[in-house]
């Protein structure tokens, strides 16, 4: 019998072979099915970014148009609710009682795509008020001088070219703006090259017109008769802490103490009674003093002329007293004027604001300097009139001006102050 050595069983090779191929396979099935889990898990992470970027967008814009109607005088409370590119937003527009008076909404959107939400929160979303500015002038009535030393802590709006002065710029140092300040021209006018005036935030030149148009006195009076207090022809108003002692000949009145308007608002308009030989006008202007202070909130508007001819103050004096909501607006059809009768060195705590007409004082360029004008609030005013004159022949004239922007204002406006056109503002963004 014959044996032949080396020589395996028939099959066992191909069979170890087919071992082999089923491991691999085996391991690449594993592979490919790991790598299809692994894009998968990607695919669905990818759609859910994707739809958490589409659900915040949409929340954005929900609450920018819930933000829309509270702009357009919708204040609330109400639900916005839309389908918006393939998803849908839900905008619940709350009151807040910010305890001061002023008006504030919280603004909350949630959007949605399939299963996935975000949401958009605004709080202290309000309407921007004309109390914002420091000085907003359209027009000015002669060349007036920006002098050293002058400074202006709120924002300033002017139409006419800025004119800056030197005239004791090494004792006073230069005008300083701390916020941003927009004018029409493309330059200013320096009266020399050693005139810089401090712009900490910027200067806008060659900005556009602004208008006064959204100042609406017809609608404050409307709002004055709802809940205020509505006088016809000269009225003489004496604020003394939360009572006025008025003088009104229409209604009798001498000295007569009213209390505070439950609305905040005291309206003087002009009346026309008979007819023919018997007509007569009682034109709607006041005469205003507050040497007591205002305790309280309060917006006085005459269709005419506000005459000061007394410190006007509050009971609580905001820059003494960061916490005090005392506040005045004073809103004139004409002009607001600082009186002959009006003491030297004259406090005034108000917003100003002069619709057709301007601030200034009464025979300003005449007479002895008058000491130092102190504006604590703001001037808002179609025509920039002087309240002094500087450096003249005679010497200085008039008051000297220390303008201070109460901050205040820029969220808390005294009562019903009118609104700017498409301005919104809010306190805190979350989303």
């Amino acid at each position: 019998m014959m044996i032949i050595k080396g020589q395996s069983l028939p099959g066992g090779r191909s069979g170890a072979a087919l071992i082999v191929v089923l491991c691999l396979a085996l391991v690449s099935a594993i592979m490919t099915a790991s790598v299809l889990l692994g894009v998968g898990t990607r695919n669905r992470l990818a759609h859910r970014q994707v739809n958490l970027d589409r659900a915040f967008f949409i929340a954005e814009a929900g609450a920018e148009r819930a933000a829309m109607r509270v702009l357009n005088g919708d204040e609330g409370p109400f639900e916005h609710v839309g389908d918006l590119a393939g998803g849908r937003y839900a905008a619940t527009v709350a009151n807040v009682d910010n305890q001061d008076g002023s008006f504030s909404v919280d603004i909350v959107s949630v959007g949605t795509v399939e299963q996935t939400s975000r949401t958009v929160s605004l709080n202290g979303v309000r309407q921007v008020s004309w109390a914002r500015y420091a000085l907003w002038y359209n027009q000015e009535a002669t060349k007036l001088w920006i002098i050293p030393g002058e400074r202006f802590d709120g924002r300033v709006y002017s139409r006419p070219l800025m004119h800056f002065h030197d005239s004791d710029l090494l004792s006073r140092g230069q005008a300083r703006f701390t916020e941003r300040v927009w004018t029409v021209p493309a330059y200013i006018e320096r009266s020399s090259s050693a005139v810089k005036p401090v712009f900490e935030n910027g200067i806008v030149m060659g900005a556009p017109n602004e208008s006064m148009s959204s100042i609406d006195l017809d609608d404050l009076h409307a709002k004055s008769l709802a809940n205020g207090l509505v006088l016809e022809g000269n009225t003489s108003i004496r604020v003394s802490g939360s009572t006025l002692l008025i003088t009104n000949a229409r209604k009798g009145w001498n000295n007569a103490p009213v209390d505070l308007p439950g609305n905040g608002l005291v309206y003087v308009k002009t009346v026309t009674v008979g007819s023919g030989y018997h007509q007569q006008t009682y034109p709607g202007n006041v005469t205003l003093r507050a040497p007591d202070g205002l305790a309280g909130r309060l917006t006085i508007i005459a269709d005419k002329n506000i005459t000061v001819q007394d410190h006007v103050r509050y009971a609580t004096d905001p820059r003494e007293q960061p916490a005090s909501t005392d506040a005045l607006g004073l809103i004139a059809g004409d002009n607001v004027v600082i009186g002959t009768e009006a003491p030297d060195n004259l406090s005034l705590y108000a917003h100003i604001i002069c619709k057709e007409g301007g601030f200034g004082v009464q025979n300003y360029d005449s007479g002895n300097a008058r000491g130092t004008l102190t504006v604590y609030g703001g001037i808002v005013n179609e025509m920039r009139n002087a309240v002094g004159t500087f450096g003249g022949r005679y010497g200085n004239t008039g008051f000297s001006k220390n303008y201070i922007y109460d901050k205040r204002f820029v969220r808390n406006p005294p009562p019903h102050y009118p609104r700017l056109n498409d301005n919104i503002a809010w306190t805190e963004w979350d989303g």
